[in-house]
Parts: structure tokens; C-alpha cells; sequence
């Protein structure tokens, strides 16, 4: 009877233990995940891979349509995925064209500039000279297919106000005369872009989405109308292990993964605690036991 009282209290406690706890736990192993990541193996997904041959096809002094079409809570999702992408394109000595397709994107440059600082440095690649920032001119469709019809008719100057003559971008009348489009999205110019510039002028265009757009996205990439695709965090935590580079993205998924760990260790314990204290009820209804 003392046994089965003793056994009947572990399993109760098991099962019925303060909710409190794992929310706590939670909070502090996550926490700890972002703080401190070890860097847990992750699987390399085909269309990663893909995405990653696509960047591989260009040459340096190629001209990239860098196109963020994003305000700043979508970027803190396709963050692994931007800088990632970047560091391959300073690293290649392409030429960037970027542009913001939200009115939040002016905030952008200087947080994402000051984490490819080391990237910048290492290969001099400078305002200007290696890139050059066009600003917000992306308000509706209207805007995407006047500039992709005539370039310079449409933006003479930078996000400062300064004149983009005597920049690489002389080279550009019209968008056909980029070597490809780099897109970061929530939702904003995609589909004008896709509309203007893919099916009016062939240029090539890789697609970094977030996550509730990417079964859109992957009708567009079976259709042919973008080249690849970068699937949100976990994409971009892909792409940072494909080149050596750990980031934010892969500082998320050890995150991820011992919080579902710890998750599916709660649930065992209230599982077993649940079983091993209802089996019992027909023994507690005969001895009274509680």
C-alpha cells in the first residue's frame, strides 16, 4: 500500500506539474541557444543548393538588381538570408543596385551594412564604386515598370540626393541590362518585378521569401518565372553553413532545436506521469489512496 502511495505520487507530480516550468525552461534555453550556439547539423534542402549554384553563375563586374522588397519585421526574418547572399555577392566583386520596395527600407542600408562591415573591408568594396543604393522607388507597379522601360528617366540620383552619373550604373537603360535580380520579400514588387522586368526582359531572378509566402513563390519557381528560391530563416541558415559563415540563421535554428527538444521532453514526462497515474484510479476508487 506504502509503494503503491509512494508510486502514485511521482506519477501525479509528473502529471500534473506547474505549466509555469516549461515556459521558464523554455525562455532560458532558447536564451542560452542565442547567446551561446554550438552549431547542431542541419540538412542542406535541394533548393538551397540550388539557390546557391544560381549566385555561383556570376562573374565579377556583373550587374545585380538587389531589390529589398521588405520593412523591417520581415527582415528579421530573412536576415540570415540578405547578409548571406551579400557576403557572396561582395566576396564575387559583383556590382549592386539596391532598391526598397517599402518606405521602411531607409532604415535598412546601415544595419545591414555595419554586419557585412568585415566583408566591405576585406575587399574594398565601397559606396559608389561597388554599390550603389537607389532608395524607395518602388511605391506601386506603375513605378517598377517606368524604371524597368527607362532607367535614367526615372532615377537620377541616390538614396542621399547625390547624382548616379559616372557610377556603373551608365551601363543600365533598361532593366534588361542587369544580369539578374536578387529579391528579398514579404509580399511588396515581387510579382511587378516578375511581370516588368523577368517575362518583359529575361533577366534571371533568385527570390528570398518568408515563410508564409513560400508556397506562392514555388509556383512561380516550377513555372520558371524566378530561378530560385531561399525558403525564410531556416533557408538562410542553409545558405550560411553552404559558405562557411555562421549567422544569425544558424544561431536560430539551435534555438529551434532545443526548444523543440525541451518541448518533446515535457510531453514525455506529463505522458508518462498521465498513464502511470490513471491506470491506478480503479486501485485509489477501492483504498482511498490520493
Amino acid at each position: 500500500m506504502n509503494r503503491m502511495s509512494d508510486e502514485g505520487g511521482i506519477y501525479k507530480k509528473m502529471a500534473t506539474y506547474d505549466k509555469r516550468w516549461v515556459y521558464l525552461a523554455l525562455f532560458a534555453i532558447v536564451l542560452y541557444s542565442l547567446i551561446r550556439p554550438i552549431g547542431m547539423p542541419i540538412g542542406i534542402s535541394a533548393q538551397t543548393k540550388a539557390y546557391k549554384t544560381e549566385l555561383d553563375t556570376l562573374q565579377e563586374g556583373d550587374l545585380v538588381f538587389s531589390t529589398w522588397n521588405m520593412e523591417f519585421s520581415g527582415y528579421m526574418e530573412l536576415k540570415p538570408g540578405v547578409l548571406a547572399t551579400h557576403k557572396i555577392f561582395i566576396e564575387k566583386g559583383v556590382k549592386l543596385c539596391i532598391a526598397f520596395g517599402h518606405f521602411e527600407g531607409v532604415a535598412l542600408p546601415p544595419e545591414i551594412f555595419k554586419q557585412l562591415k568585415k566583408w566591405t573591408d576585406d575587399y574594398d568594396y565601397t559606396e559608389g564604386e561597388d554599390y550603389v543604393i537607389i532608395g524607395y522607388v518602388f511605391p506601386n507597379e506603375a513605378a517598377v515598370a517606368a524604371l524597368a522601360q527607362d532607367f535614367h528617366a526615372n532615377v537620377r540620383v541616390d538614396w542621399k540626393g547625390q547624382s548616379i552619373e559616372g557610377t556603373f550604373l551608365d551601363e543600365i537603360q533598361n532593366a534588361g541590362d542587369f544580369d539578374m535580380i536578387s529579391d528579398y520579400t514579404t509580399g511588396l514588387a515581387t510579382t511587378n518585378l516578375i511581370n516588368h522586368v523577368v517575362l518583359q526582359y529575361g533577366v534571371p531572378m533568385v527570390v528570398n521569401s518568408i515563410g508564409v509566402s513560400v508556397p506562392g513563390h514555388l509556383a512561380n519557381l516550377d513555372a520558371g518565372l524566378i530561378t530560385a528560391l531561399l525558403a525564410s530563416t531556416r533557408g538562410g541558415a542553409e545558405l550560411e553553413f553552404l559558405i562557411n559563415s555562421p549567422g544569425p540563421g544558424l544561431k536560430s535554428m539551435d534555438a529551434f532545436t532545443f526548444g523543440h527538444y525541451s518541448l518533446i521532453i515535457f510531453i514525455i514526462i506529463g505522458n508518462i506521469g498521465h498513464y502511470g497515474w490513471t491506470r491506478r484510479s480503479g486501485a485509489r476508487e477501492r483504498t482511498g489512496i490520493r
